[in-house]
């Protein structure tokens, strides 16, 4: 009975964070419109390009030796879990336990036939 009390509570609270968050969305206000429009006006007569403004990912990524490193083990860390998934999948599907039983039999049978030959020159 307590139990469902504070979950009734938590959930009231949440509401209320949520009423709260929202009450505050509507109170911000967003840019002019005029402003904006004449803001992306002047970038486009400008001739700024903003591609250059912005960093390139390839030099950010070469920056030092230790990004390369954790850049590496972040791709061995990835190389791992996809051969362990796909190393649990084949073992999920039956196909090893398939694979091993058909192995035996081929086992088997030659040990007979190894049996017959050198029962047979002997």
């Amino acid at each position: 009975m307590v139990a469902v009390e504070k979950k009734k509570i938590s959930a009231l609270s949440d509401r209320s964070f949520f009423m709260t968050s929202k009450s505050q969305a509507k109170e911000t206000k967003a840019f002019p419109l005029p402003d904006v429009l004449r803001d992306l006006a002047l970038l486009r007569v400008s001739d700024v390009q903003l591609a250059s403004l912005v960093p390139n990912s390839t030099e950010t990524s070469s920056s030092s030796p230790r990004d390369k490193e954790l850049d590496s083990d972040l791709e061995k860390s990835y190389q791992f879990t996809n051969e362990a998934r796909a190393a649990i999948k084949l073992r999920d599907s039956g196909k090893v336990e398939n694979e091993a039983g058909r192995l035996e039999s081929v086992r088997s049978g030659l040990e007979e036939f190894v049996k017959g030959i050198e029962g047979g020159s002997g």
